[in-house]
């Protein structure tokens, strides 16, 4: 057992820093059967060899047959080529409107993230203090901290601190009354990012308890009540005797 062992350590030191050639090529005939039997497949014609006795006239035939496999074969190669590249341009079109719907969903995220903080309460309700808790119960312990601190001190390649000083250091020169936003920052900055299929979108949860539509206020002007026009009659009368 231990010399088996031996020579599987030396074979695992005989690899460290060798050079490994990968094919990346998803139809590779040599290294995928599949490619290379559509490529045998898609072979081009080749003349039929001549017999032993060929008259002119058979050659003549075998030759203009030839010529007829192989203008087909281009036409056929053409045509793939052309389904080929409007397939190619079909998913490059895709995936630009993918891009781009994206790209529209994580600024919508973002604004949202932004009111929430804009519109951040005093002090926090039951279902407020309830969602955050549920926010930061899911929030992973070892990029949080630098999620948000990233966000405050932004793109500063001078910045030598770590997350927790940079986090510390923005709680204690906050103002009192918004020590409450700071929480919404740090519960939400990690939820911010669109949630993947069957996981909690916490930042949809957190516009249902913070940004809840306000009541209208009713009027407080009345509503002038209109003359009568038996009463606009008799005073018109009136004025036009005296």
């Amino acid at each position: 057992m231990r010399c088996r062992q031996g020579r599987h350590h030396r074979l695992r030191q005989a690899r460290v820093g060798g050079t490994l050639t990968v094919c990346t090529d998803n139809n590779c005939p040599v290294h995928d059967p599949r490619a290379a039997a559509r490529q045998a497949a898609d072979s081009a014609p080749t003349m039929a060899p001549a017999p032993e006795q060929d008259t002119e006239e058979e050659a003549e035939e075998r030759k203009q047959q030839h010529e007829q496999q192989q203008s087909e074969y281009r036409e056929m190669q053409e045509r793939r080529a052309e389904e080929r590249r409007q397939e190619e341009e079909r998913r490059e079109q895709e995936y630009e409107v993918e891009q781009a719907r994206t790209e529209e969903l994580r600024q919508t995220r973002k604004a949202a993230f932004e009111r929430i903080l804009a519109n951040a309460p005093a002090t926090f309700s039951a279902a407020q203090l309830r969602m955050l808790l549920r926010a930061l119960v899911n929030l992973d312990p070892y990029t949080f901290a630098d999620d948000v601190a990233e966000e405050i001190a932004g793109e500063d390649e001078n910045e030598r601190r770590t997350a927790e000083e940079v986090l510390l250091a923005a709680i204690d020169s906050l103002d009192d009354e918004k020590l409450t936003g700071f929480v919404l920052r740090l519960a939400l900055t990690s939820h911010v990012a669109i949630p993947r299929d069957g996981e909690v979108d916490f930042l949809a949860e957190a516009e249902a308890v913070f940004l809840q539509p306000q009541p209208k206020k009713a009027s407080s002007k009345k509503a002038r009540k209109p003359t009568p026009i038996k009463a606009r009659k008799i005073a018109a009368k009136k004025k036009t005797a005296a």
